[in-house]
């Protein structure tokens, strides 16, 4: 089997033609011959059948008959039951066609019998006599014409066979034609720029879809990458700027004419760019486990009313020094199976985007909607962008006047990943009274009878 792969398609493909082939004619060939042979015996039947009929009514009107009438080759003798004797015969057939027990035999009834493959013997008893009617015919011209027959069937056979084989390897060759042209199309596509894609044959067959498929797939890819660039060339942007930071301010703390007040300044601005840095490297290695399915989830139930406290409370501080509020409106007696660690995670990029881009009061609320938990956190500011909106949960997506907001833009792509990695999905909307909803959607949410924070 294993060298059986090895062997090309197309061949392949042949080799199992080949054999249907073999199988369908061997056994058409075998039918086909048994058919017109027993044809051809069913036909010397009838005629030595017609042929005794006639010599018996023969042999009752002339009794003293001593010779019989040739037919069509056929021969003939009459002979007598008791001795097995000859008593009549057609010319030169004087020896007995028949043993002495055999004439016992058909006297009892008629009957064929074989003479090998030389002559077939019709034997019948003949009404009113003590003897035994013998006509036969001799199997030379059948023979001859089985003979041809299976000349034909099993030495041209073969040869029809070899030239079907060979009409099937061309038209599987040309039938894969357009295969090897895809082949050698994506070979160039490799390493070509995006945008070229595979000719697809015009007829909606196997073809037709494979080549489609695969388009798509390119399509996908495309895609993938252009996202891949991206992605390179914004985490370099990110990169750059804390980096260039780092580097002014170590080379200003170096020159020696800094104050102690301005060098610590600047040690401070280099914790700060090394923090951002760390923030970054960390985002960035969620989203890559993420994407190789490798995010680590540690599922357990959530109490959902107690996971937005906690969240509130880590924002207490912030949020005041800005002036502004945070509340947590309903959630009580919500509970979801999830990664209590990364569902903070998650509510903590929500909530720090609102502050950072919204204004006014913050909302932390959740809900049931469609058996799923909803945990979302809303804010009064202007909203986003609806140019931007509906990539707001792509890796570093920020609008053009968020640029300057010290933030990498994966705050809530990261929000997008925890939320798949439990099953679910993000959303963000516009508020028809102004501001931003954002919420992430997971599936499983309950209200567990019994269940207490403390299992949470």
């Amino acid at each position: 089997m294993s060298l059986l792969r090895r062997v090309p398609f197309r061949l392949r493909l042949t080799l199992g033609f080949a054999g249907v082939m073999v199988v369908l004619f061997g056994g058409l060939a075998l039918l086909l011959h048994t058919l017109v042979e027993a044809s051809l015996d069913q036909s010397i039947e009838r005629s030595l059948r017609t042929h005794a009929s006639d010599l018996k009514t023969l042999v009752r009107a002339q009794p003293g008959l001593r010779q019989l009438p040739e037919s069509d080759g056929a021969f003939a003798q009459v002979l007598d039951v008791a001795t097995g004797r000859v008593r009549e015969a057609t010319p030169e057939y004087r020896t007995p066609l028949l043993h002495l027990a055999e004439v016992q035999l058909a006297a009892g009834g008629a009957r064929f019998i074989f003479r090998g493959q030389r002559a077939l013997l019709l034997a019948e008893p003949v009404p009113s006599e003590p003897a035994v009617l013998v006509v036969g015919s001799s199997l030379a011209q059948r023979n001859g014409t089985l003979t041809t027959l299976s000349d034909l069937l099993f030495i041209g056979g073969p040869v029809l066979l070899i030239l079907t084989c060979l009409s099937g390897y061309a038209l599987a060759a040309r039938a894969l034609a357009p295969v090897e042209k895809m082949g050698a199309q994506a070979a160039r596509i490799s390493g070509a720029p995006g945008g070229e894609r595979l000719s697809v044959p015009e007829a909606n067959d196997e073809l037709h879809r494979l080549g489609e498929t695969l388009n798509a797939m390119l399509s996908r890819i495309d895609a993938a990458l252009a996202r891949e660039r991206a992605f390179v060339a914004d985490a370099g942007h990110e990169l750059r700027t804390p980096l260039s930071i780092l580097k002014l301010e170590l080379e200003l703390a170096l020159s020696g004419d800094s104050s102690r007040e301005a060098l610590k300044r600047r040690l401070e601005s280099v914790v700060e760019e090394v923090d951002r840095l760390a923030r970054l490297a960390s985002d960035l290695l969620v989203i890559a486990r993420a994407e190789q399915g490798q995010l680590p989830i540690e599922k357990d139930w959530v109490d959902v009313g107690l996971l937005l406290d906690v969240v509130a409370e880590r924002f207490s501080t912030p949020v005041g020094e800005l002036g502004r509020t945070l509340r947590v409106g309903d959630g009580a007696g919500l509970a979801v199976r999830a990664d209590r660690a990364r569902l903070e995670q998650a509510l903590t990029n929500m909530v720090s985007n609102a502050l950072r881009y919204g204004d006014g009061d913050i909302i932390l609320r959740a809900a049931r909607h469609s058996g799923a938990v909803e945990l979302h956190v809303l804010d009064s500011g202007a909203g986003f962008d609806p140019e931007f909106l509906p990539r707001a949960f792509e890796r570093f997506s920020r609008s053009d006047e968020a640029r300057s907001g010290g933030g990498a833009g994966l705050g809530l792509s990261l929000v997008q990943v925890i939320a798949e990695a439990h099953g679910g999905h993000a959303y963000a909307v516009n508020r028809p009274g102004g501001g931003a909803d954002v919420w992430l959607s997971l599936p499983g949410a309950l209200v567990p009878m019994p269940f207490s924070t403390q299992q949470a």
